[in-house]
């Protein structure tokens, strides 16, 4: 449980916060690549309460700038994007990638207010298919969390998205907690003779978890351990990261995930999910077959449609639960985690729960959390960013273990 003031403290992530402030001291995600087209429309982008533009000059080079114009704030958005920098449509000022005011055609000639007016612009990464921001102030951005998906061929990667309708802590939350799995998702794991086999082998074994949380200078790794009846286990090891990103174990082998909920507003979220193999082309056809998530769409930009709303309970299927009773009624295994997060209101009242142990992994991320706001407001830098975190070799980890605690070999390829 947290009090009201703690509660506030986690969930408010606008301009100005103490949340807020620290996120924008990492680099976050801000949108596939393959929607900047060279000299194509620029794109608006909603980051941590904020408005901006993104594009693609005529060089290739990506500007990611405040949304309004310096002039009047009109939206760049709209503006003509040519000859390596966006044209306000109002009154035809001319803004390049580094947000320098260019062109002022509507000040008499020989004016040199172009020279004195810049936009604030913010530097972009490219890697996986996806447009990277900072938006903090340090004048040499930090460690970037390059968790291997820049080290294979964009064929390799799968990146898409989707946009929660809730605070990002309450998905983040839900990210974290392992021992949900076997109540919301029984209709995507294994049971009787083929419990032992596929990404989630041994799940439906043990209903209850017991955590070991393993605290680490970035995070923690959280060791959801279920014991079996026949005596022997199974561990789901879940990296966590510092504020939000999450990798989730299984047992196929040489494919590799990160989940990135990313703030758009103190009510909205969007939720990246990379995949990347260091052997296998991916598509999202092939992903969501081999992790046995449901029916997802292609859309990049939306996996969840088709999209249904509260007042349509998520598209909730109540004659395919009468059917079967694994069924929680939801066509595909992310949208059962759509349907519980948007259920529990757009900002939880975390005043009001009753934990419990099956809670662990959750109540420690709150913690990490609030300690790394405390020491950012005292100091006015990530302590966890101080020393080079070698993300590259972090990885989640399902494993099977016999009773005498060996290790039981089981992969499932791709």
């Amino acid at each position: 449980m947290l009090s009201k003031e703690q509660n506030e403290l986690l969930t408010r992530i606008g301009p100005g916060t103490a949340m807020g402030t620290a996120i924008r001291e990492i680099w976050v995600p801000a949108i596939r690549s393959a929607r900047l087209e060279t000299d194509g429309a620029p794109q608006r982008v909603r980051l941590l309460g904020q408005d901006f533009v993104a594009f693609r000059d005529t060089n290739g080079k990506v500007g990611f700038l405040d949304e309004g114009c310096p002039h009047r704030g009109v939206s760049l958005a709209l503006g003509r994007n040519e000859e390596c920098g966006l044209r306000c449509i109002f009154h035809g000022w001319k803004i390049n990638v580094d947000g320098q005011v260019v062109e002022v055609p509507s000040e008499p000639a020989g004016s040199n207010l172009a020279s004195k007016v810049r936009v604030n612009h913010y530097p972009t990464h490219e890697v996986a298919g996806l447009v990277w921001v900072y938006l903090g102030k340090a004048a040499t951005p930090p460690q970037f969390p390059d968790f291997g998906f820049g080290d294979v061929p964009l064929e390799n990667t799968l990146v898409r998205k989707s946009i929660v309708k809730a605070n990002w802590v309450g998905l983040l939350e839900g990210l974290l907690d392992s021992s949900h799995v076997t109540s919301l998702h029984t209709q995507w794991l294994p049971h009787g003779d083929d419990a032992m086999t596929g990404p989630n082998a041994g799940m439906m074994g043990a209903l209850s978890v017991n955590y070991e949380i393993h605290d680490r200078p970035y995070g923690y790794m959280a060791n959801a351990r279920r014991k079996l009846q026949d005596g022997s286990y199974v561990n789901r090891k879940t990296e966590y990261v510092l504020p939000f990103f999450c990798m989730i174990p299984s047992t196929v082998k040489n494919l590799w995930n990160v989940n990135i909920v990313m703030p758009i507003d103190d009510y909205n979220t969007d939720f990246w999910a990379i995949n990347w193999s260091t052997s296998e082309t991916l598509n999202a056809a092939k992903v969501d077959k081999i992790l046995n998530l449901g029916q997802l769409s292609p859309n990049p930009d939306n996996m969840y449609e088709p999209r249904y709303e509260a007042d349509q309970t998520w598209g909730q299927d109540r004659e395919a639960m009468k059917n079967n009773p694994y069924s929680v009624g939801f066509r595909s295994l992310p949208v059962e985690d759509l349907a519980v997060t948007e259920s529990q209101g757009a900002i939880i009242d975390r005043s009001k729960e009753h934990l419990g142990a099956s809670d662990i992994a959750v109540i420690r991320m709150r913690r990490s959390l609030l300690e790394m706001v405390r020491l950012f407001t005292e100091s006015g830098q990530l302590q966890f960013m101080q020393q080079p975190i070698d993300f590259k070799h972090l990885r989640p980890v399902h494993e099977l273990l016999d009773q005498n605690g060996e290790r039981i070999r089981y992969e499932v390829a791709i």
